[in-house]
């Protein structure tokens, strides 16, 4: 499975993808703001989509609505990643089409977000 992860803070983004890599042996593109996951996107056609919400410039929410735009994407799986704690992020990122929400930070942070990985795979395997 194709995973692209987009998250302005490098050490998260970077992170993420080696966990992805090495638990799920996913094959992972990083790109760290929302118009270099744009112009990726369309190029390396990922099958899920993890944006952090919170990014300067291009945030994952006007980014998510972007991607959506690309036909070659309308299968992808896009997964909200945020810090915040904020009820209305998860209305917002529904609203947009987001499937899933996960909180970052802390073990349970990556717990979740492997399990909603597989999730998504055993679905696609499915399919």
């Amino acid at each position: 499975m194709k995973v692209l992860i987009v998250d302005d803070d490098h050490d998260v983004a970077d992170s993420l993808a080696a966990l992805v890599r090495v638990v799920l042996d996913y094959d992972v593109c990083v790109t760290y703001d929302g118009r270099e996951a744009i112009e990726a996107a369309g190029q390396y056609r990922p099958d899920v989509v993890i944006l952090d919400v919170n990014m300067p410039v291009l945030d994952g929410l006007q980014t998510a609505r972007e991607l959506k735009r690309d036909r070659r994407l309308e299968r992808a799986t896009f997964i909200a990643h945020t810090a915040a704690n904020d009820p209305s992020i998860e209305t917002d990122a529904a609203d947009v089409g987001f499937r899933h929400l996960v909180t970052k930070g802390g073990s349970t942070s990556i717990s979740t977000l492997i399990d909603v990985l597989s999730d998504v795979h055993d679905s696609r395997r499915r399919a």
